[in-house]
């Protein structure tokens, strides 16, 4: 199964993504209230979404990133976590391969372009392909000549993780 998601995490928006495909996911879905129970030691009534990756249970800020990490740290497949504000629910998402493409538009997106291939798709990854291995990084241009940073992750058997990287 292939999902498109376009993400904004914490305060920095990745607008530049034009594909995000994640293959064989799934989705935990946890509510707000049990989040703030397991990340904050007081009990939290009103909790209020700052952005698709931050929460505030009453005062004490909690990153769903971190908390998807907790909660699945048993799943080698665990790629990010963030909120759903309509279903007001925390996604924890998991997967086994992720295409990203992503377009170098905006100033502050730029330096995912500007440096090796390898070195913006660790930063993405970080964000977008938390548990996965780097296989492929390119960055490319498109036909109005708009750099794009190729971004292709996969979970690799444990042999193969001893430095598969492919650079173009």
């Amino acid at each position: 199964m292939i999902f498109a998601i376009f993400l904004f995490l914490n305060s920095f928006s990745f607008s530049g993504i034009i594909q995000d495909d994640v293959s064989t996911s799934d989705k935990y879905r946890f509510s707000f209230k049990t989040v703030c129970q397991k990340m904050v030691s007081h009990e939290a009534p009103l909790i209020e979404v700052l952005s698709a990756g931050e929460i505030d249970c009453m005062g004490k800020k909690v990153e769903v990133a971190k908390f998807c990490e907790k909660e699945l740290a048993h799943d080698p497949y665990y790629l990010r976590g963030y909120v759903d504000t309509n279903s007001k629910e925390v996604i924890c998402q998991t997967g086994k391969k992720v295409i990203l493409k992503f377009q170098c538009v905006r100033l502050l997106e730029r330096k995912f372009c500007e440096s090796q291939a390898n070195v913006g798709c660790r930063e993405l990854q970080l964000k977008l392909a938390k548990r996965l291995d780097l296989v492929h990084s390119s960055v490319t241009k498109n036909e109005k000549g708009i750099k794009e940073l190729n971004c292709y992750f996969e979970s690799l058997p444990l042999k193969e993780n001893s430095g598969l990287f492919i650079e173009n």
